[in-house]
């Protein structure tokens, strides 16, 4: 496992960390030696939400970081009535100081290594988020030492562009951002990712495997075609080839998809890129796309050439 710095906390991460969106509610036992698995394999960075798993996320977490003190933790607060684009902005100082306490309790911790304001989607609700007390909660959890360090993760799927972290990180506000990138969604590349370089402000990558699905994901050569085809339908791709082709993606051999995808991502200058794992396996597997190099020249040119222009996000 490599090691990377991030930005101006200084904190050393694993280049791959572990996403734990989902599976603490449907098997414990698997999901806590699936955490159990990434920290053997040199993963020392977990990413958590309260939402996740309506909180098991984070009290499983709790059960399974026992005496591993050492392995940095991110949670995230939402300040929205859902996790859809449109949904409601509802924050408050009150709530995500209580939901910050809250996690602390789930996790078994005396302090939040990373604490995230989740999601944030538009211009305006950073606006608000930024006026309204919520960031003024934030330094005072950091104050307190109950939060090391703070930041945002944006809602790509409603903001593909990037703008909210665009107009966010050149502030100073924040230590540390979560954004997505993928050979899907390649536009945070350009857009955001020298932003954090020249502020300093640690990366960390989102949905490397776009929305990980079966039906659609990054996670096999028919869901990856699916997705294309999605692009395809909503005119973000030609309907022409090479985009209609069944060997669309052959180049990127001997490399299946999710570990070219990751490879993708990792070839970035980004903090680390955090990615799920149902089990102990499938997190194996995941580990070895940070072998370097983790993917040449030619691969990425392509990439870039047929999906450098989507600036959409479709799941």
């Amino acid at each position: 496992m490599h090691y990377r710095r991030l930005g101006r906390t200084d904190l050393q991460v694993s280049e791959l960390g572990y996403g734990a969106a989902r599976g603490a509610a449907e098997n414990l036992a698997q999901f806590i030696a699936t955490v159990h698995a990434a920290i053997e394999g040199g993963i020392n960075f977990i990413d958590t939400a309260e939402g996740y798993d309506g909180g098991e996320s984070e009290r499983v977490l709790g059960e399974a970081l026992r005496g591993h003190h050492d392995i940095l933790v991110e949670t995230k607060h939402c300040p929205y009535d859902s996790y859809a684009p449109t949904a409601a902005y509802v924050g408050s100082p009150d709530k995500l100081t209580a939901a910050a306490e809250q996690s602390l309790r789930r996790l078994q911790r005396d302090r939040l290594d990373i604490l995230l304001g989740h999601g944030i989607r538009t211009v305006e609700t950073l606006d608000r988020f930024m006026s309204d007390g919520c960031y003024d909660a934030m330094v005072k959890l950091r104050d307190q030492g109950k939060v090391r360090f703070i930041g945002i993760s944006e809602l790509s799927e409603g903001d593909g562009t990037h703008e909210v972290l665009q107009r966010a990180v050149p502030t100073g506000a924040f230590d540390v951002v979560m954004l997505t990138l993928n050979f899907l969604l390649q536009t945070a590349a350009d857009s955001v990712l020298p932003l954090c370089l020249k502020h300093d402000v640690g990366a960390i990558v989102m949905m490397p495997l776009n929305q990980a699905s079966k039906v659609s994901g990054l996670v096999s050569v028919p869901a990856a075609l699916e997705c294309v085809r999605r692009h395809i339908a909503q005119g973000n791709l030609p309907e022409e080839p090479p985009c209609t082709e069944p060997g669309l993606l052959d180049f990127l051999q001997p490399y299946s998809i999710p570990e070219a995808a990751l490879r993708y991502v990792l070839s970035h200058e980004v903090s680390a890129c955090c990615v799920g794992a149902r089990s102990p396996e499938r997190m194996r597997e995941n580990l070895r796309a940070t072998e370097q190099p983790y993917l040449d020249a030619a691969k990425r040119q392509r990439l870039h050439d047929l999906f450098g222009g989507i600036s959409k996000q479709i799941l």
